[in-house]
């Protein structure tokens, strides 16, 4: 499981990650002391956020919060386009945001006037899952609008790693390989 939160003086934000990815990364580990980074990569690809959503995935990044504890996880919602209606279905959002924030920067540009591509939106959550629904005006195309979304709105965030660990009642900022 992942945690959050403040203590004594010292922040912490660690992401969850896949439990059978942690077990073979460890196993591994107890049998190869001296494994890289790299090496342990090939077992825990990076974290496992509920939810859904899109991690977009930076090597390099990823390594160096392996390696430090520290740095930025890129997170984009998942949506589909109906044709047939014209409007995107967006299916799962970012771990670091709600549909709360989402709806209410939307509705800001919408109201401002720098959102005109969209006619209207709403929450369609139910039984079946989650759903925001964005009706879009002819002609639209929707991965530009998307693409403008992802900027402006928590439809993309990022889910800021700072892995605080307490050690023998001492706090130490550690990576993965060391934890």
């Amino acid at each position: 499981n992942g945690a959050v939160g403040i203590a004594v003086g010292m922040a912490t934000n660690i992401p969850p990650h896949n439990l059978g990815e942690v077990i073979d990364a460890t196993i591994f580990r107890m049998d190869n002391p001296d494994c890289t980074v790299p090496q342990l990569m090939d077992y825990i690809k990076g974290p496992d956020f509920p939810g859904g959503g899109l991690m977009l995935y930076d090597a390099a990044q990823m390594r160096q919060i392996f390696e430090t504890g520290v740095g930025p996880v890129r997170l984009r919602a998942r949506y589909r386009y109906d044709k047939d209606a014209n409007c995107i279905d967006i299916l799962q959002i970012p771990y670091s945001t709600t549909i709360e924030q989402i709806i209410d920067k939307i509705a800001d540009l919408v109201k401002s006037g720098s959102l005109k591509e969209i006619t209207d939106f709403r929450d369609e959550i139910d039984l079946s899952g989650f759903k925001l629904t964005l009706d879009l005006r002819k002609g639209v195309d929707p991965d530009k609008l998307m693409t403008k979304l992802f900027k402006v709105t928590p439809l993309e965030d990022a889910f800021k790693c700072n892995f605080n660990i307490l050690i023998d009642s001492v706090p130490r900022q550690m990576g993965i390989a060391e934890i």
